[in-house]
């Protein structure tokens, strides 16, 4: 006996017991390979196991066609099923999408109202520096000197320095 007819009777034993010809052969192969008699004693016992589960409940002859037609009858019911509930999604998702566009509406409302008042003001002050620098000219005598005030690097106060340390 080869190993392809070791395997044949093993796979005949899952399915029925093996004559008494086919036990004497597997013995003979059995007693030729002791590395398979493990695994054959693992299989016997796992059938025997098996074998003793008790046996499943008898399934309608119909139960294919059966199942299809469950089948059938509920894939309507989920598509509108579906379909209702996406356009429940969108209607519950539309007043948060337009409140956030108020507020967004809001927001940029103000930060325009904000940009023009703050253009507004500067709009003032230039217009009364230049009323001013009109109605005295000599304001502007010593620009000069005063704008190179601000090039200079400020000087390190050491006295100043010394107290705080």
């Amino acid at each position: 006996m080869n190993d392809a007819e070791y395997h044949q009777l093993r796979e005949l034993s899952w399915q029925r017991k093996l004559t008494g010809a086919e036990e004497a052969e597997l013995q003979k192969y059995l007693a030729a390979h002791p590395e398979a008699k493990t695994d054959w004693e693992t299989d016997a016992e796992l059938n025997r196991v098996l074998d003793a589960l008790p046996a499943a409940p008898p399934v309608a002859s119909n139960f294919t066609a059966q199942v299809m037609q469950a089948v059938e009858r509920e894939a309507p019911a989920q598509a509108r099923a579906e379909s209702w509930f996406a356009r429940g999604r969108l209607w519950s998702w539309l007043p948060r999408a337009a409140a956030a566009c108020v507020v967004a509406g809001v927001v940029l409302l103000g930060y325009h109202e904000h940009q023009v008042r703050t253009r507004e003001a500067m709009a003032r002050r230039v217009a009364d520096l230049a009323r001013a620098v009109s109605a005295s000219p000599e304001l502007l005598a010593n620009y000069d000197h005063i704008r190179r005030l601000g090039d200079t690097p400020p000087k390190a106060d050491t006295a100043l320095l010394a107290l705080l340390k």
